[in-house]
């Protein structure tokens, strides 16, 4: 199994999780909030063609992860699998458009896993103010992946969530503050920095000091923000809460907002 983060970020998200061997090998499109050419573009730099996706998988309604997830299901010829109130947030994703394009809708429910060739997937509910969010965790050949972005929480979380994980992708959203100094708004702010907004920096490393699991191989660090946050001050916090847990040979790299980075073993 592989994950790869094309874009991570306010200004648009796109990852790509492919798993299986040679013709056998299955790849799904997690969200896509940029234009179609550069999730082209960014998936051909590893080797993988967007036009050849088994499925899409849609987060949430926001339009930074739904903005082209109908289109890039329709060019694929591939179902599009998403909770059916996600849907209903966007106009790119409301139901005349998915019948315009021929999209075979596939609805998937909080917590209940269901299979997309050679993965499994598990739809995890996420605190965000596009009801509902979703993470996911993803199972294939003997390996475990999360991918948990846009939560302003981390409390809600199922327990053990983490346990068996090989890969993981994680939040990073704001240094607090930098958030708190910066040039957001108050209200824009206390969204961000809400219960239904994105984990700071201070968030995730609480929780990866008290739930990673000594499983865990590579981190990525994802949906920083451009204006209230430096890969640096994530880093550190990332690096430290881990040392904390006592595991000091996890690879973490830091996602970019656009650029290819890749989770592989």
């Amino acid at each position: 199994m592989e994950i790869l983060l094309l874009a991570s970020g306010s200004s648009g998200n796109c990852a790509l999780i492919r798993a299986g061997l040679g013709s056998q090998t299955t790849t799904v499109v997690l969200d896509c909030g940029i234009a179609q050419r550069t999730a082209r573009d960014l998936a051909r730099t590893a080797g993988a063609q967007l036009t050849s996706a088994d499925a899409v998988l849609l987060s949430h309604g926001h339009s930074d992860h739904a903005a082209n997830v109908v289109p890039v299901a329709a060019r694929a010829k591939a179902p599009l699998f998403a909770h059916p109130d996600a849907l209903l947030h966007s106009s790119a994703t409301r139901e005349s458009e998915r019948k315009r394009r021929k999209i075979q809708d596939r609805p998937f429910e909080s917590g209940s896993p269901f299979v997309i060739g050679a993965l499994q997937c598990t739809p995890i509910r996420l605190s965000h103010d596009a009801e509902p969010t979703h993470g996911f965790l993803f199972e294939a050949d003997g390996l475990r992946a999360g991918f948990f972005t846009d939560l302003g929480e981390t409390e809600s979380l199922p327990s053990g969530l983490l346990d068996g994980l090989d890969f993981l992708v994680l939040e990073f959203n704001h240094d607090t503050e930098m958030l708190r100094n910066g040039p957001y708004p108050p209200h824009l702010q206390d969204r961000i920095a809400g219960p239904q907004g994105h984990l700071s920096n201070a968030q995730a490393e609480r929780y990866l000091a008290e739930q990673a699991p000594s499983s865990l191989k590579q981190l990525a660090l994802a949906h920083l923000s451009q204006k209230n946050n430096a890969p640096g001050r994530a880093l550190h916090r990332a690096e430290r809460a881990l040392k904390a847990r006592g595991l000091t040979d996890v690879d973490i790299q830091v996602a970019q907002a656009r650029g290819l980075l890749r989770l592989a073993l």
